[in-house]
């Protein structure tokens, strides 16, 4: 099931998604999650769509070079860490994800999985924001290896807006918020997986590690 967190309390706003399977288990959280307080549990799912329109979208957007790897600090910073494996793909991210923005976005339906045919190739593409954050013309897609089987979407924000002051100038760079997974790897990114939701919410009072 596919993993989302949110730990919202008096130190941050924390969340994580787990964009693969993981052995990361949340038995351990079932007692806190306050998930059932703000939304129907009968009503959560990720609806799975097809749309041949999508690659059209994705053609007006800026394609990078690089891989997003390679560019990182390069091109971009990111809010926080973000788990990959050796080959480039992203297993994991961890993001600033506020209460009211994650039921907002669970509500809406905004986490969809859509199939489209994109270069000639058949794409599933995970949306991790509502749909016109995703498709935005000024976002930018990075491959995540040479192997151009998986990408992601970024929107490159001024990190100023996001609360981000940077003391030597130089080392400054637009933040990458992810808004969308593009794969054709099934066999690393199951559609089975991205389809069944297992969203967790729970207020935390301390800084503590809770990801893996």
């Amino acid at each position: 099931m596919m993993k989302i967190t949110c730990f919202y309390g008096s130190y941050s706003d924390m969340g994580y998604i787990y964009l693969k399977p993981s052995e990361f288990s949340t038995k351990n959280l079932e007692s806190e999650n306050e998930l059932a307080q703000y939304i129907n549990i009968d009503q959560i799912s990720i609806p799975y769509l097809t749309d041949p329109n999508i690659a059209s979208s994705l053609d007006k957007m800026t394609v990078a070079a690089h891989t997003f790897e390679a560019d990182y600090e390069n091109g971009y910073d990111t809010e926080y860490g973000n788990d990959m494996d050796d080959d480039g793909y992203i297993t994991g991210i961890e993001l600033t994800l506020q209460l009211d923005r994650f039921v907002d976005l669970v509500k809406n339906q905004a986490y969809k999985v859509i199939r489209t045919e994109w270069r000639n190739t058949e794409f599933h593409l995970v949306t991790l924001d509502h749909w016109e954050k995703v498709f935005q013309t000024n976002n930018v897609i990075y491959k995540l290896n040479n192997q151009e089987d998986a990408f992601v979407i970024v929107q490159l924000e001024e990190p100023e807006k996001l609360g981000y002051h940077y003391t030597d100038k130089n080392d400054r760079q637009p933040i990458a918020l992810f808004k969308a997974l593009i794969t054709s790897r099934n066999d690393i990114y199951p559609i089975d997986y991205l389809l069944k939701p297992e969203f967790i919410i729970i207020k935390e009072n301390r800084s503590v590690s809770f990801l893996i």
